[in-house]
């Protein structure tokens, strides 16, 4: 009986990571949409609703969010002295995610 409630549990829970990859794309077109459109606050729902799914799914993959800040931060900082054109952005991210840790 457990070995059936196990697969019941492990079938749930892909069908949930399943259910939101595919509502990660679609915030990705929302992104997409709302930065052709110029509309601002749309841009800021439809990213936040991409971070928020990003963490969602690491803690569904039983990854704490702030290893994922923590692996953000740091590759930020090492892809500013190679990028220097993302220079300023890449490093204002990766404070910010730093300040939070």
């Amino acid at each position: 009986m457990a070995d059936l409630e196990s697969k019941v549990d492990l079938t749930r829970k892909l069908q949930t990571v399943e259910h939101d990859r595919i509502e990660l794309v679609q915030q990705a077109v929302e992104v997409l949409r709302s930065i052709q459109s110029g509309n601002e606050a749309e841009l800021t729902d439809a990213l936040a609703g991409v971070v928020g799914l990003g963490y969602l799914l690491a803690v569904q993959m039983g990854i704490h969010p702030h290893r994922i800040d923590n692996v953000i931060a740091g590759g930020y900082r090492v892809a500013a002295e190679v990028d220097a054109s993302r220079k300023p952005e890449l490093l204002e991210v990766a404070k910010y995610l730093s300040e939070r840790l």
